[in-house]
């Protein structure tokens, strides 16, 4: 049983592969993975690895952003409540 499930596991060096891999990819999608949100916040960005064969490596990617009418009306809102105030 224990040499079937050694034969189930990466490497070492699998998994060193795999983290380079991730972060190449990482590299190579820095574009992406920031996005063109007008009102960016923040990304966090994070990869798994998994001993076992039966899963491949993932990146998970989570961006967070206002949305712009947020802004927008809030621009508006005090726009109009500075012109109330010279009147």
């Amino acid at each position: 049983m224990i040499f079937l499930a050694e034969n189930n596991m990466y490497t070492y060096e699998e998994l060193l592969d795999q983290v380079k891999h991730c972060g190449q990819a990482i590299i190579d999608n820095a574009e992406s993975i920031i996005g063109d949100e007008r009102y960016f916040l923040n990304v966090t960005v994070s990869f798994d690895i998994f001993r076992s064969k039966t899963q491949l490596p993932a990146i998970n990617i989570n961006r967070n952003f206002i949305p712009e009418l947020e802004i927008e009306n809030i621009k508006v809102y005090k726009e109009l409540k500075r012109g109330k105030r010279g009147k």
